[in-house]
């Protein structure tokens, strides 16, 4: 039984490798009790990781390079949390928001993880005709491994919410799933 447990809280089994988009290995697994999988993008790069880990927490401004992001609202702040409400337009959908939860931990070693996830007791009620996102779930880990190289990896989940088919949204959750990767790698203006 606690191994049942055990999988249902780390997902089901290992990661199979969706696509290799130069050098960032987009891999899915499934999630007991959802249709829609865990997606997991993976790459090594020269940075620091401080200055990475700095980039994946943010600045709780809109940033319209953030892949679907219409609008971000900052409720609550602190040194190492956040929490905001963010408004997501996908194509082929209607509107969404969520209310995000994120926190940055400094782990032993100099890996630094950023963890966010969907809080909805946390913000306003949704928007008539807004869909809210109450299954979000995601990291940022960032690796140190020697001579200026870090381990970047970056996990989620998420069930948009609404009468939506997997297939007609799992192309854009993994288009974005890499985009976030990409953008911490090219700060803006580069």
């Amino acid at each position: 039984m606690k191994t049942l447990v055990l999988l249902a809280l780390l997902g089901a089994g290992d990661f199979t490798r969706l696509a290799d988009d130069d050098g960032l290995v987009l891999e899915g697994r499934p999630v007991p009790g959802s249709a829609f999988a865990e997606l997991r993008v993976t790459t090594i790069t020269q940075g620091d990781v401080a200055t990475l880990c700095a980039r994946a927490f943010g600045t709780g401004e809109f940033d319209p390079a953030e892949p679907h992001l219409v609008a971000r609202t900052v409720l609550s702040e602190g040194a190492n949390e956040r929490v905001t409400l963010e408004e997501v337009q996908a194509p082929a959908i209607s509107p969404r928001d969520s209310v995000v939860r994120r926190t940055r931990t400094f782990l032993p070693g100099g890996v630094c993880r950023v963890e966010f996830r969907a809080d909805p007791g946390a913000g306003p009620p949704p928007k008539s005709g807004v869909v809210r996102i109450e299954v979000l779930r995601g990291s940022f880990t960032f690796t140190p491994l020697g001579g200026g190289r870090v381990k970047v990896e970056h996990r989620v989940h998420t069930d948009p919410g609404g009468v939506l088919a997997p297939f007609i949204v799992e192309p854009a959750r993994r288009e974005a799933a890499v985009a976030s990767v990409r953008r911490l790698l090219k700060p803006k203006g580069t």
